[in-house]
């Protein structure tokens, strides 16, 4: 949990998904203290045989520093290749995270996938 207590949007105190009994996985935590979840594209082993749900860069969106996630739906398998093996990100990939994340920052979600994504809110 972040400082002061607060949680990410989506999660319950007790380490549950909101409006569920249902346990919230744990991914651990992004930059900002907030909780990962499974990412658009699912658990992901990396080259080393690690789970990767997420892999956040930080850009500048409207003159505000913005953590987003790269491993979005619309790179292609070979982008998700290269994140997964080198840890690498290239201009495209990084082209397809930022429009990913306006369009969903846009229409008041999270740039990142979570609970809300699999309950349709």
């Amino acid at each position: 949990m972040p400082d002061g207590g607060t949680i990410a949007q989506g999660y319950a105190p007790n380490g549950t998904i909101a409006g569920s009994s249902k346990a919230a996985p744990n991914y651990g935590p992004r930059q900002d203290g907030t909780p990962k979840y499974t990412g658009f594209l699912g658990p992901l082993k990396n080259k080393r045989g690690e789970v990767m749900t997420e892999y956040s860069i930080g850009v500048e969106l409207d003159g505000k520093e913005v953590e987003i996630p790269t491993l979005v739906p619309t790179l292609s398998k070979s982008e998700i290749s290269t994140i997964l093996n080198t840890g690498k990100i290239t201009k495209s990939i990084e082209k397809k995270a930022v429009l990913h994340a306006i369009d969903r920052m846009r229409v008041g979600k999270s740039p990142f996938y979570g609970p809300d994504d699999e309950t349709g809110q």
